[in-house]
């Protein structure tokens, strides 16, 4: 089986839009686990909690704003 790797750059509210579809689809799968499981939950359960985990470490800050001086 093939493995591809992506990198993207999205800006403050697109991580905020995808932060809040990830949390959607994690409780989604957990109520789909926790009434029937079966495919394809159990797989996007996993990869929507990696992902999410992952949201927040490779952040990099690309501008600043100094207001103190």
């Amino acid at each position: 089986m093939a493995t591809y790797q992506h990198t993207i750059t999205i800006n403050d509210s697109e991580s905020i839009m995808l932060e809040s579809a990830l949390q959607f689809m994690i409780e989604r799968c957990e109520k789909e686990m926790a009434t029937n499981p079966r495919a394809p939950y159990y797989a996007h359960l996993q990869s929507a909690k990696a992902v999410m985990a992952r949201l927040n470490d490779d952040m990099v800050l690309t501008s600043k704003s100094d207001f103190s001086v």
